[in-house]
């Protein structure tokens, strides 16, 4: 064969090798980026100044061209003078009839999160379709919700402790609701409309990553009888000692329905912490040394700072798979109050906006007193063919 077959299974293998054979004799920058800021034909990534991403971008569209004769094109950025050193027919589809100068940047949709390059956030954005309310129609609304990064995990999770409460075991997928459960889940689809308009900065934090003297991670962890959770934020430190805080991800998953003591669930919330942990510092090139783990629970503290005592197989296995990523010493203790992954493990009412603006911002107590503004810098997204 000479082209990829669509929906062959290794199409997507062999393409992404035939694109980093084309730059394996390029130079460093040209194939790292290659490496590792592609996702199969799609490449995000963000730079400290606009000339070094118009550079490394030209430099990439030569390498690409002359050695594999494959395209770089379809270039999109939050920044007006990167977009204007390429021809109109290197800029996205819907870039080419613009005035870059005057006229409003439009949502772009890169790996299936709309962000907007006027304002430089990614938006929130609910479907309007209506569903039976049913089984069926109930969860196709909740596995709708598209949210790789966790930004509105307690929503998702809300929902999906929802679905299990008006949805008892062995309901039929078409039966419609009692009236009670119907009611409860109106008003939540009601309230989960007000999040359309709902928007997170694009930048982690205000400063480039690349520029700051140190940088560590915070993991928070925790469960309930309904859900386990962890959350992530980054800290940087600049060159002036500032410290800022910014939201990474955040992941729930529904608690097991029968089985599990809540020392146990809290202990699942720990391994799922460092699971947060292991893929940040893997996608963003740091050592997992960097990362400090905090739970509420002084009972998974114990198993993890144990040295003597054996545990029963489900507890030892787990705290196993902790001490493979982090050391003891990474962990600490925070209660309750002061947890932002509690907000992950329990329903809340989708129409408190604070609830998510408290998961986004993080936990005051590590955040930096000091008013700051947001400055943006140059985010690329472009396409291979």
């Amino acid at each position: 064969m000479k082209v990829h077959v669509f929906g062959n299974t290794p199409s997507p293998a062999v393409a992404t090798y035939g694109l980093r054979e084309a730059v394996s004799e390029a130079e460093n920058d040209v194939r790292s980026f290659v490496t590792n800021d592609f996702y199969v034909d799609d490449g995000l990534i963000s730079f400290a100044d606009k000339d070094d991403a118009i550079d490394l971008m030209q430099r990439t569209q030569k390498a690409l061209k002359d050695n594999g004769n494959i395209r770089l094109h379809k270039i999109i950025s939050n920044d007006i003078d990167v977009m204007k050193a390429f021809p109109l027919e290197d800029l996205g589809k819907e870039l080419k009839d613009l005035d870059l100068c005057s006229d409003t940047l439009p949502v772009q949709h890169s790996l299936g999160l709309s962000w907007n390059l006027q304002t430089d956030m990614f938006i929130f954005r609910v479907n309007d379709d209506e569903k039976p309310i049913t089984r069926r129609g109930i969860l196709s609304t909740i596995n709708s919700l598209f949210d790789p990064l966790g930004f509105i995990t307690p929503l998702v999770i809300s929902g999906k402790i929802l679905l299990r409460e008006v949805v008892p075991p062995g309901t039929d997928w078409d039966d419609p609701l009692s009236i009670d459960h119907e009611t409860k889940w109106k008003n939540w689809l009601k309230s989960l409309k007000s999040f359309s308009c709902f928007e997170i900065p694009r930048m982690i934090v205000p400063v480039s990553i690349s520029l700051t003297r140190q940088v560590d991670i915070h993991i928070f962890s925790d469960a309930s009888e309904q859900a386990i959770s962890a959350v992530a934020y980054l800290e940087a430190i600049d060159e002036t000692g500032s410290s800022f805080i910014g939201f990474l991800t955040g992941k729930s998953k529904l608690a097991p329905i029968k089985g599990h003591t809540i020392p146990r669930l809290e202990l699942c919330g720990a391994v799922l912490a460092t699971e947060v942990g292991e893929a940040i510092c893997h996608h963003i090139n740091l050592s997992q040394s960097v990362c400090h783990y905090y739970t509420d629970s002084r009972v998974v503290l114990g198993y993890i700072c144990n040295t003597t005592r054996r545990f029963f197989t489900y507890v030892s296995n787990r705290v196993e798979k902790i001490h493979t990523v982090s050391e003891p010493s990474q962990w600490s203790y925070v209660s309750t109050d002061r947890n932002p992954a509690d907000l992950g493990t329990r329903f809340i009412s989708c129409s408190d906006m604070q609830i998510i603006s408290s998961w986004i911002n993080g936990p005051k107590w590590l955040i930096n007193k000091e008013p700051f503004d947001i400055v943006s810098f140059p985010l690329l997204s472009l396409h291979c063919d």
